[in-house]
């Protein structure tokens, strides 16, 4: 099959360090090349792959030379805008563009002659509303959660995220800390993670990139680590994530936004390491309570008295009492790249089966009510 892969350009593929949508289509890449297919990679000129890369500018947006040459937002949407119409310029030469680039891709893709499926890394802001009604291709979600927050023509059952499992060392004993990993952003929860750490009596290491657009909490919470009790290491490249991951007792993961998938936490059971998570968004399709981890209700402050703080951090006690091997074990079982590219070569062939047809978009391209995954209420005494 000819496939276009349609990367975003704020990372190269695959990311040096943060920049989960570029890790995905990494991987998507890499392995639907291995299995034989013809595949084309619109990204940044410092991506590394083994399909045939095409790319628009020669250093990715955020990289430090790209910031350099377009350092402002308005600078770097124009060369966004310009990768994608470079994409979608050539989407005759192939069977199926796979896109990646969020709204701008989908804005494009209206005038593509070939089909178009949209991957949506991003969660759905009523605003782009619009721009959907006048996408004619399939799109889907990396969650049942997120699904549920987007336009339903044209929606296809969620594909949830996988990793090479083998890559992650499996660490069948800790080093005694907790671990938060991630953006330093409000949605992340990073003073929940301190707090719980805090109530817990525990140790806790925050490893992670302070963004521009929430610099001032990023800073903020930098400032709460004091060296001892709570340490912040800065962004964790690939080989360090692995040491981090697996050296922790439990990773914290209090979202307090609906995320729309959360690959950490699938890097975590990979390196046997369980997850202690506000149920929000796609968690409670990931973590299984009382096996994989514990999921705890945020409450309307998750800081009060009995609230989601108090709760996970009782969790913290519970750790000890659960497998990291039955972590690794749904890792293999969940979250592989195989899993996860076996379900795109059904959706590509579904996709192509349907402009085939000419019912693109059409009641049979929609998802139904009754998704998997709907939230479990979190219960840390089971």
């Amino acid at each position: 099959m000819r496939i276009a892969q349609l990367a975003p350009l704020y990372e190269p593929v695959p990311p040096e360090g943060y920049g989960g949508t570029e890790l995905a289509v990494h991987q998507i890449t890499e392995e639907l090349v291995r299995r034989g297919h013809e595949v084309t990679l619109f990204a940044s000129g410092d991506s590394q792959t083994s399909a045939r890369l095409v790319a628009s500018i020669p250093f990715a947006l955020w990289s430090a030379e790209g910031r350099r040459r377009w350092p402002t937002p308005a600078a770097a949407q124009v060369e966004e805008e310009r990768h994608v119409e470079a994409c979608l310029a050539r989407a005759a030469e192939f069977e199926i563009v796979h896109n990646h680039a969020g709204l701008e891709g989908i804005e494009v893709a209206a005038r593509s002659p070939v089909p178009v499926l949209t991957t949506h890394h991003l969660a759905f802001e009523p605003g782009q509303r619009p721009v959907f009604d006048r996408y004619p291709w399939a799109h889907h979600a990396l969650s049942a959660a997120a699904a549920r927050t987007f336009p339903r023509r044209g929606q296809l059952p969620p594909i949830h995220h996988g990793i090479d499992v083998a890559s992650y060392p499996f660490s069948e004993r800790s080093a005694g800390y907790l671990l938060f990993l991630g953006r330093i952003v409000p949605e992340k929860g990073a003073e929940y993670a301190i707090e719980i750490a805090r109530r817990a009596k525990r140790e806790l290491i925050i490893a992670g990139v302070v963004q521009e657009k929430a610099a001032e909490y990023g800073e903020r919470m930098v400032a709460m680590a004091d060296g001892r009790q709570i340490r912040y290491v800065g962004e964790a490249g690939p080989a360090e994530k692995r040491r981090l991951l697996g050296g922790a007792d439990a990773l914290l993961f209090p979202i307090v936004w609906d995320e729309p998938f959360g690959l950490v936490v699938i890097e975590a059971f990979a390196s046997g390491t369980p997850v202690l998570a506000f149920a929000a968004g796609s968690a409670p399709e990931l973590i299984e309570p009382g096996q994989t981890g514990y999921l705890a209700d945020p409450g309307p402050d998750p800081l009060a008295p009995g609230g989601g703080v108090d709760r996970l951090a009782r969790a913290v006690g519970l750790v000890e009492t659960l497998s990291r091997r039955r972590c690794r074990d749904e890792a293999e079982r969940r979250f592989t790249v195989e899993r996860m590219v076996d379900d795109y070569e059904r959706t590509y062939e579904a996709v192509l089966s349907g402009a085939r047809r000419g019912d693109l978009g059409g009641p049979g391209a929609v998802i139904d009510d009754h998704l998997p995954g709907e939230p479990r209420p979190a219960n840390l005494g089971q």
